[in-house]
């Protein structure tokens, strides 16, 4: 995280967990950039290689997780849980 030693002992436990936090969150949007730029950089080396007609946008052709979210990834209703528990314990 970057924090000095004499920095760290003076955090409360709630300013570390939010220093913390703030952190984790930069630490994943510099990922997200890093997968995004790969991405581009293979689906541009793909689509000069594909016939136009063939030619797919990125997200389609090379989806992340924080893309859309598709119908396998989506919430749960409470109707659907109450089901699935009732599946469970009927089967038990």
């Amino acid at each position: 995280m970057g924090i000095r030693p004499s920095d760290f002992e003076s955090l409360t436990p709630a300013e570390f967990i939010y220093a913390w936090i703030g952190w984790q969150n930069l630490e994943n949007d510099r990922q997200k950039m890093a997968w995004e730029r790969q991405r581009w950089a293979v689906w541009i080396n793909t689509t000069v290689q594909l016939e136009p007609k063939d030619r797919k946008s990125m997200t389609e052709m090379f989806p992340l997780a924080w893309d859309e979210k598709h119908e396998e990834h989506r919430e749960l209703t409470i109707a659907e849980r109450r089901a699935i528990a009732n599946k469970m314990i009927k089967g038990l």
